[in-house]
């Protein structure tokens, strides 16, 4: 098996397919476009490492540490990067497509137009992450059926910008999102369920059904957010902020869930209503 160290990585970083790089020292690397194919990089410190351009899908990166790398337009998708470092990193426009980033590390990195189609980000730490125009949807399977969006689930986007993102039938059940930005974002038939939502921004956004069963909307803001068939029963809308009549009329509502003090509901029958401003 070859011996691999720093410099000689650099040098050969054209032809690194299938290397075995597992736990090495590449900080500060220069694998600006390089072929890191199916590489074993487990474990190994590429911090601050320029990788933009790279290929680097179906690598294995368990546990490595890219805390300030360039990774801008690198290809990465069907990686395994659980349990991973992208502190800071720079991801934007990358192809994450089908990528497993479960309980990685993501604080504050940038994700700008990144690809993360089907990705799955089961716990992963997405504080104060920049996701601007990010893809996180469903994989086209045939016409008109999709498959679920990327697996957020259990995370942390605390603070995060979700601006015009695509995150149609993402997985978002349990997931932190305080504070976090979804205007102009695209959040049809997203599962939002027992998710923290305060003070979280929908202006502008599409939640056509989305599941937002239980979650409490503490000083959100819904201006110019479209509504139809979003579910909210049992939500908290109480403190909701700029919720419209008219889309609220055309979403789903129980008698458990509670309304803005602003907006008068009026029970036409068992399960349907009407809905105006006060």
């Amino acid at each position: 098996m070859e011996s691999w160290n720093k410099e000689k990585v650099e040098q050969a970083k054209k032809n690194l397919e299938g290397a075995e790089l597992k736990g090495l020292d590449l900080s500060g690397a220069d694998l600006k476009n390089a072929n890191l194919i199916a590489a074993n990089l487990v474990s190994a410190n590429l911090s601050g490492a320029d990788l933009s351009g790279a290929k680097i899908f179906s690598a294995k990166a368990t546990r490595a540490d890219f805390r300030h790398a360039n990774l801008s337009a690198a290809s990465l998708f069907k990686a395994n990067f659980s349990r991973a470092n992208f502190q800071e990193a720079n991801l934007s426009d990358a192809d994450l497509m089908g990528s497993n980033l479960s309980d990685a590390e993501l604080v504050k990195a940038d994700l700008i137009r990144a690809k993360l189609v089907e990705a799955n980000l089961l716990g992963a730490n997405l504080t104060g992450a920049d996701l601007t125009e990010a893809k996180l949807s469903g994989r086209y399977q045939r016409e008109g059926h999709f498959s679920r969006g990327a697996n957020l689930r259990r995370g942390k986007l605390v603070g995060a910008k979700m601006i015009r993102a695509d995150l149609t039938a993402a997985e978002m059940n349990e997931t932190d999102c305080s504070e976090a930005d979804f205007s102009g974002a695209n959040l049809s038939e997203a599962n939002f369920k027992n998710a923290c939502l305060k003070s979280a921004c929908f202006v502008n956004a599409k939640l056509g059904a989305a599941d937002f069963r239980g979650v409490d909307f503490e000083g959100s803001d819904f201006s110019g957010a479209e509504l139809i068939e979003a579910k909210f029963q049992g939500a908290d809308l109480r403190q909701a902020k700029n919720i419209s009549s008219e889309e609220l009329a055309l979403a789903f509502i129980d008698s458990k869930t509670q309304i803005p003090d602003y907006i008068e509901v009026n029970w036409t029958s068992e399960d349907t209503y009407e809905c105006r401003m006060k």
